[in-house]
């Protein structure tokens, strides 16, 4: 069985035995039948428990060899010491993805390293996989699947992710990454490699998103990413940098966390690009989802302040980009709106042509964007707006958006006042362009958008 097929017997299961199904229901309880139930997944559920013979109304069976259909999936949630007998029956029922949720094993003591290694053999033995130990297991929003002991709020985003762990799951305090996900815990067995080649041609994926502490089988990885990179945008969270976090990923996975220049220059190599931090996990995600790639470093800025020009100028130094410089038809499209003193340019401080020249902000507004986001020489464009009132915009919106579909560059904006939330929620909602918190965030992200797009370019 190739990996595709392979993976797809954890992320798109039509049976499921719960081994060592929990009796304990509701709040709390961290049933993951309850779970199954309560996200209405459609496939069919067996429950394996010897000390029980129904829970939540389903028949249970006292050891999978009981079930009498096919399994696709496996789950076993039981005391570690457990594990290899149930592997072990797993494999003579043929079931050949198994998920193993305990803790304990290499992420532990020497008793669990070797735990571990037994099931690992054992399942290789009798030609199934194994998912963790150590894990949530996997989570499927676009077919109500989830593995994982917490209930999780699942949302149809395109958004693959591959971790090792479950926080990402859980979710992040911005928004809802979780479309699909794999949480990968020690990897035993199943590795970033496994799930990058289910992503990579998955319709319902966009974006790709790994946390890594650390990968075992490093050349797999570099072919799979290299090749899976030109097709989708790969982004990687690596953790564990120093000599502490590589201690303490030791002790939460087992991975062997390896030297942190190894991984930068490894990710450079297959087009991975990496993120510093979770902010930028998550700012980075939601441009390549919201927003067209950057075919160049020249950036517009257009501001009501001076003073948030200049920040985004040493922004841009420090991201390697630049500011445009403005055709002569755009200059001169911009001059016919200023006063005779302003010399507009780029950035385009617009206060003065709607507060001194007198000229209707819409106007100025709309005029400015259509002309700096023509002009061949800027390839993306930073808003920088006074978030005064959230009514005041509205009116001019419908404009803004049309303007911004007008043009394949993608647009992000930063907002600063005393009604920064209120209208930042009510622009997030447009879809074409996206709001951040610090200008130095907006940037990044741009920078980010034009570093994928020599990616895929570098190799036409």
């Amino acid at each position: 069985m190739n990996s595709v097929d392979q993976m797809k017997l954890f992320m798109e299961p039509r049976s499921v035995a719960i081994i060592g199904a929990s009796r304990a229901t509701g709040p709390g309880s961290l049933n993951i039948l309850q779970h199954l139930v309560n996200a209405r997944f459609a496939g069919r559920l067996y429950p394996v428990n010897p000390n029980a013979r129904k829970i939540l109304r389903m028949k249970c069976y006292p050891s999978v060899l009981d079930v009498p259909d096919n399994i696709d999936l496996a789950v076993i949630s039981t005391p570690r010491s457990l594990v290899p007998q149930l592997v072990e029956e797993c494999t003579r029922r043929a079931i050949r993805a198994i998920t193993v949720v305990a803790q304990g094993l290499a992420d532990g003591d020497e008793e669990g390293k070797e735990l571990q290694s037994e099931i690992v053999r054992i399942a290789r033995e009798g030609g199934s996989r194994i998912l963790g130990p150590n894990t949530f297991g996997t989570v499927n929003a676009f077919n109500n699947l989830t593995t994982a002991f917490l209930e999780l709020e699942m949302k149809k985003v395109p958004i693959g992710i591959i971790a090792q762990t479950g926080l990402f799951f859980v979710g992040l305090p911005m928004c809802s990454l979780l479309g699909k996900g794999i949480d990968l815990g020690n990897a035993c067995d199943i590795e970033f490699a496994d799930g990058l080649e289910y992503f990579e041609h998955d319709p319902d994926i966009r974006v790709i998103l790994l946390h890594v502490e650390g990968i075992r089988e490093g050349r797999r990885f570099m072919e799979v990413a290299r090749r899976v990179a030109k097709r989708k945008p790969i982004l990687a969270l690596k953790t564990g940098k120093g000599d502490e976090g590589a201690r303490a990923t030791q002790s939460h996975t087992g991975s062997l966390a390896g030297k942190d220049e190894v991984y930068d220059a490894a990710f450079k190599q297959c087009g991975v690009i990496r993120v510093n931090d979770v902010d930028e996990y998550e700012d980075v995600a939601k441009a390549f989802l919201r927003l067209p790639l950057m075919k160049g470093r020249g950036i517009g800025v257009i501001t009501l302040t001076g003073a948030g020009g200049i920040i985004t100028l040493d922004a841009c130094e420090k991201y390697n980009l630049c500011l445009a410089k403005l055709s002569p038809d755009t200059l001169s499209k911009l001059g016919a709106l200023a006063p005779p003193w302003q010399s507009l340019g780029n950035p385009a401080d617009i206060w003065a042509p709607m507060m001194i020249a007198g000229h209707p902000f819409d106007e100025v507004f709309s005029t400015t964007l259509a002309a700096f986001l023509a002009d061949p020489n800027v390839h993306g464009l930073i808003i920088i707006f006074y978030a005064f009132s959230p009514e005041v915009p509205i009116s001019l919106m419908g404009g803004v958006l049309k303007v911004i579909d007008r043009f394949e560059k993608p647009v992000v904006c930063w907002l600063y006042g005393p009604k920064v939330e209120q209208l930042a929620s009510m622009m997030d909602k447009t879809g074409n362009i996206v709001v951040y918190p610090t200008l130095d965030r907006a940037v990044r992200a741009l920078s980010r958008l034009n570093d994928y797009f020599q990616i895929i370019e570098g190799d036409r």
